[in-house]
């Protein structure tokens, strides 16, 4: 049986700030750290596009982090209005800003990140209650709905 494919992509606001930061989106990442719970949830079904199209990713980002191309990509076109390459090709080194400098448990159990997964599961009319995200499957450490 052949692997569904992957119709969103769930993650925080945190998550995508500190994805733009390793990329050198400085001026980027505060912005998608004040992202609201709601357009993260909008952008899910658009990282899940991006992501499964890694051919489409090349063109708009050459040489792009396959991990991270999705997230990167969909926050610039979210933020500019159309996508384009991160400032950096690989992830930077050093100490990340305090603001960003949360743990993987803190990751997974941020109450935004479960606020996203709820929107998201309520949208797309799924019955029953949302799942706790420490439960959903992860990809390349971020959260998937398969």
């Amino acid at each position: 049986m052949l692997p569904t494919a992957i119709s969103y992509v769930i993650t925080s606001p945190l998550s995508l700030a500190r994805v733009l930061w390793w990329y050198g989106e400085d001026a980027l990442w505060p912005v998608a750290l004040e992202l609201p719970a709601s357009v993260v949830a909008d952008l899910a079904p658009r990282f899940a596009e991006l992501r499964s199209a890694p051919e489409g990713m090349e063109l708009l980002w050459p040489g792009a982090p396959l991990a991270d191309a999705h997230l990167v990509l969909g926050v610039i076109e979210h933020v500019e209005g159309r996508p384009r390459p991160a400032a950096r090709r690989h992830r930077r080194g050093g100490p990340m800003p305090a603001l960003l400098d949360a743990d993987e448990d803190e990751r997974w159990h941020d109450p935004t990140l479960a606020e996203v997964l709820r929107l998201v599961h309520q949208r797309t009319a799924t019955s029953g209650e949302a799942p706790v995200p420490s439960r959903l499957g992860r990809l390349h450490g971020r959260y998937s709905w398969w």
